[in-house]
C-alpha cells in the first residue's frame, strides 16, 4: 500500500513554512504514477509557493514492486532510525540506497531482468577504463538494456554533462559467472549494493 505524509517545510530563501506532500511508501502496482514521478526524478521537487524557490527534497521512502519481487529503501542519511527501520521481508530482493538518482537506477535494473550485483561488476569494468582518459571521481548510472547492449551515463567530476558508454551484454554475463564462482549468496536484509561491494566482490575472485 502506497502512503503520503504531510511535513511542514520551512523555505529557505523566504522562511515561509509550507506543507509538502511525501510519498514515504510507494507500491508501483497501486500507483503507476508515482512510479513514473520517481523515474522522472521529479517526485521530490518541491516549489515554494511564496517566493518560488525550487529545491529537491529527499525523503526516506520505500518502493516496492511486488509483482517482480523487489523493494527498495531510500535513505538519504545513509543511516536508519528507529522510527524509519523498515523489517525483511522473505523472498523479496531488498536494497538501501542514499539518492533518489539511486533509487531510480535500482528500478530500472530489476525492471529489465538484471541482477544488480553483476551490474555493479560491469560498471566497475566500464569506470575502470573512463579513469584512464579523465580525471576527478568517476560514477556510472545503468541506463537500459537494449538486446545485447547495456547502455550507461558515465558523470565524470568537473564535466557538466554525462558520458554515454554501452557495454555487451556479454561482459553481463561474464559478471554472472564471477559471481557463480564465488558462490555469492546475498543476505536476507537490506543491503548496498553499490561500487564498493564491486571492488570487493572483484578483489575475492582474484585472490582465489
Amino acid at each position: 500500500m502506497s502512503t503520503e505524509i504531510q511535513k511542514d517545510i520551512v523555505c529557505p530563501q523566504c522562511g515561509r513554512v509550507q506543507k509538502l506532500g511525501m510519498a514515504v511508501s510507494v507500491n508501483c502496482e497501486e500507483n503507476p504514477e508515482l512510479r513514473r514521478d520517481i523515474l522522472r526524478e521529479g517526485i521530490f521537487d518541491w516549489e515554494c509557493l511564496n517566493c518560488g524557490y525550487t529545491a529537491q527534497m529527499a525523503y526516506p521512502l520505500l518502493y516496492h514492486d511486488p509483482g517482480r519481487g523487489f523493494m527498495v529503501a531510500l535513505r538519504p542519511s545513509g543511516t536508519v532510525s528507529k522510527a524509519e527501520a523498515v523489517p525483511a521481508v522473505r523472498g523479496l530482493r531488498l536494497r538501501s540506497v542514499k539518492s533518489p538518482q539511486e533509487l531510480k537506477e535500482k528500478i530500472l535494473i530489476f525492471e529489465a531482468g538484471l541482477d544488480d550485483v553483476a551490474v555493479e561488476l560491469v560498471k566497475n569494468a566500464i569506470t575502470t577504463v573512463i579513469h584512464k582518459s579523465f580525471s576527478g571521481s568517476v560514477h556510472a548510472f545503468f541506463c537500459a538494456m537494449d538486446g545485447e547492449e547495456m547502455r550507461f551515463a558515465i558523470f565524470v567530476r568537473g564535466r557538466p554533462d554525462p558520458i554515454y558508454q554501452t557495454a555487451q551484454a556479454a561482459v553481463y554475463r561474464q559478471s554472472k559467472e564471477v559471481l557463480r564462482a564465488l558462490d555469492y549468496r546475498e543476505p536476507e536484509e537490506f543491503i548496498v549494493v553499490n561500487a564498493k561491494l564491486a571492488e570487493q566482490l572483484l578483489e575475492e575472485y582474484k585472490s582465489m
